[in-house]
């Protein structure tokens, strides 16, 4: 009776894994690998997360890269980091904030009620086209969630 209870638990735990990762054709999976493979080399920890993703933290920030299974050659990927609110945070100083920033802003800020992600997507050929530019792409989404604090501490609402 252990094993079969031990038998699905793993298998519950994997499934999501194997659902995600199977939506990806082969070329998008070998995609996927190289990055995950060029991450691992930087030093990263990368993981591949329930939903297919690799997941990784960069300067204590949680971050995903997704590879789309829609587009192939080029592909479509998008690279996300979480943005956490200040404590106590008003909406609708955030969704201002955020709106500021989309006006002008390469990366982009996502706001929900309760969390926020910086999203920057891009079309690839190969895995290279993404290692040249991931320095710098790191170093913009850090420097938004930045702008983003500060633009939500000196929101002028209408009203106020």
């Amino acid at each position: 009776m252990k094993r079969l209870l031990l038998l699905f638990a793993m298998a519950a735990l994997t499934l999501p894994r194997a659902a995600a990762q199977d939506s990806l054709n082969a070329e998008q999976q070998a995609l996927r690998s190289e990055l995950y493979d060029f991450l691992k080399g930087e030093g990263y920890l990368p993981e591949i997360d329930g939903d297919g993703d690799i997941a990784f933290k960069a300067e204590g920030a949680k971050h995903w890269i997704t590879v789309s299974d829609v587009d192939s050659s080029p592909f479509f990927v998008t690279v996300m980091r979480g943005a956490p609110y200040v404590e106590n945070y008003d909406y609708d100083r955030v969704l201002h904030a955020a709106d500021e920033l989309n006006l002008y802003k390469t990366a982009k800020v996502e706001a929900y009620d309760g969390f926020a992600v910086i999203k920057s997507s891009m079309y690839l050929r190969d895995a290279e086209d993404f290692t040249d530019v991931f320095p710098k792409l790191l170093e913009v989404m850090d420097d938004l969630y930045d702008d983003f604090l500060y633009e939500y501490e000196n929101a002028t609402l209408c009203g106020e």
